[in-house]
């Protein structure tokens, strides 16, 4: 965690409890603190600050007599009480003097992979809570830092009958750079074995893992149904419109990568200009970029968590790719925006299996610069990354297609035109084209949409000032969107943001 000055220290304080952030208002027992240091540390990190009183925000300060045994109750906690023993950072809690008081304040890191718990309890902090983790939360939680591979698992109900011979053979044929048959191919169950495509069973049977069926199987999403990706085409900037078409992608790894690439080269819409005696198209975005993005979704996804299929979403002014699972630990969001992000497989045998196919893996390590180089080529924004709610979402944005240079330009499916939601910066402007119809109230909430979009969260005060309204009442729609499911808290009272549910 990066190091706090008081003003930082100030700013936490005065948002009070977040998911990040736990106040005490004096020193806990150690069994408590242990579990709140555990719930931080098995999430993204943050602070416990004591001599903060949680519900009023009052800073109330340590007793220097007291000092001492605050920091003996949080490094006990963390070092012998969490288990594996949890390193702070820094490593011994820090004493803080704001209004003439003090404050102790430890400080959890971002997660590195491991798991902690305490008292036989595996706990996470969720929104201002610090709750037990059930058995399956704790596979899953398992599952998503690469503490248990999925891909090496033998596939539920699965048997060699559901192998497609005929593609194992030819992928074979390909790696071996040979036109024929092989003779050390001929067992072809015990070479998938030694792919780690199939597992020898206690009981002597070959049954394929959940690698072999997602890249050899007749029919991936029989057995593995969380594994088709779902394409949206949305009317408007928002999806509040309905959809225009809806593709669900079914078949192996290959054919989920090719037939993603062919709805964006199908709905893509693609302007031109005249260079001498030549035409040169110029598409709205490089669909190399969003090519790599793709085969990164599909790769690295998270395949344990069951009924999340990685979905694509094509807006008229951006494409989201929504893949299932947070980032791998050891890689941030701040990496990937600098371009520097080393290697880190969730699923080694794919992306092992595919790299041996030409045409897929070729950047191994170098895709996110792809993305960056491309979209700065074309003069576009560069990609956002973000982990929201358990997703990865990968966005490009585009600029309006149909400028001087460009000339004509139409989707490449020939069926579908474009729309453009215009909204201005503030609501005395509003009008949004073809929904005039809408309530000033939802014209309004479209604005807070936008906001949110752009930079995750927005306030009541933010809010009042975009739309031109009082702050009493962009709190009572915020909380309004909030009864309606669309909005959810985070904080308490002085300070609370918003996002998107």
């Amino acid at each position: 965690m990066p190091p706090l000055s008081k003003i930082a220290l100030r700013r936490l304080i005065e948002l009070g409890e977040t998911s990040t952030v736990e106040l005490k208002v004096a020193s806990p027992r150690p069994d408590e603190m242990a579990e709140r240091l555990c719930g931080l540390a098995n999430a993204q990190g943050g602070y416990v600050i004591v001599g903060v009183a949680d519900e009023s925000l009052e800073i109330v300060g340590v007793p220097d007599r007291k000092i001492a045994l605050a920091k003996d109750v949080i490094l006990r906690a963390a070092r012998q009480m969490i288990k594996p023993s949890l390193l702070l950072d820094p490593p011994e809690p820090e004493v803080y003097v704001l209004d003439g008081k003090n404050l102790v304040v430890a400080t959890a890191p971002a997660n590195n992979g491991t798991i902690y718990q305490t008292g036989g309890v595996f706990w996470v902090r969720r929104g201002t809570h610090t709750v037990p983790l059930n058995l399956s939360e704790v596979v899953e939680l398992a599952h998503g830092r690469g503490l248990v591979s999925w891909e090496l698992q033998p596939a539920r109900k699965a048997t060699m009958v559901d192998i497609d011979v005929a593609r194992v053979e030819t992928y074979l044929h390909q790696r071996s750079g040979r036109s024929q048959g092989s003779g050390r191919f001929d067992d072809l169950e015990m070479v998938l074995v030694g792919m780690e495509c199939a597992k020898v069973m206690p009981n002597g049977e070959i049954q394929p893992t959940n690698a072999g069926v997602l890249f050899f199987g007749n029919d991936p999403q029989q057995d593995i149904f969380q594994s088709e990706v779902v394409c949206v085409l949305f009317r408007d900037e928002l999806g509040v419109g309905g959809y225009i078409d809806r593709k669900i992608i079914r078949g192996t790894i290959q054919e989920l990568i090719d037939d993603t690439e062919a709805f964006f080269n199908k709905y893509m819409m693609v302007g031109a200009k005249i260079v001498g005696w030549k035409r040169i198209d110029l598409p709205e975005y490089p669909i190399e970029a969003l090519r790599e993005a793709a085969v990164n979704a599909v790769i690295h996804r998270d395949y344990s968590r069951v009924g999340e299929s990685l979905r694509v979403f094509y807006y008229p002014d951006r494409v989201e790719i929504h893949s299932p699972g947070s980032l791998m630990p050891g890689i941030s969001i701040e990496q990937m925006e600098r371009g520097e992000v080393a290697s880190r497989l969730r699923n080694p045998v794919l992306a092992n299996l595919l790299r041996d196919i030409p045409g897929y893996m070729e950047r191994i390590g170098s895709g996110i610069r792809l993305m960056l180089n491309e979209t700065r080529r074309m003069g576009l924004p560069a990609p956002q990354f973000r982990e929201v709610g358990g997703e990865f979402v990968v966005t490009f944005r585009k600029v309006a297609v149909g400028n001087e240079e460009q000339g004509d330009s139409s989707p490449k499916g020939g069926a579908v035109q474009q729309l453009t939601l215009d909204i201005p910066s503030t609501v005395e402007t509003l009008q949004v084209p073809g929904r005039e119809d809408l309530p000033r109230s939802e014209q309004r909430m479209m604005l807070a949409l936008r906001h949110i979009q752009e930079h995750t969260t927005i306030t009541s005060r933010e809010y009042g000032e975009l739309a031109g309204i009082s702050e009493s009442t962009a709190l009572r729609d915020l909380e309004a969107w909030v009864e309606r499911g669309v909005l959810k808290r985070i904080g308490k009272r002085r300070g609370r943001r918003y996002e998107l549910a």
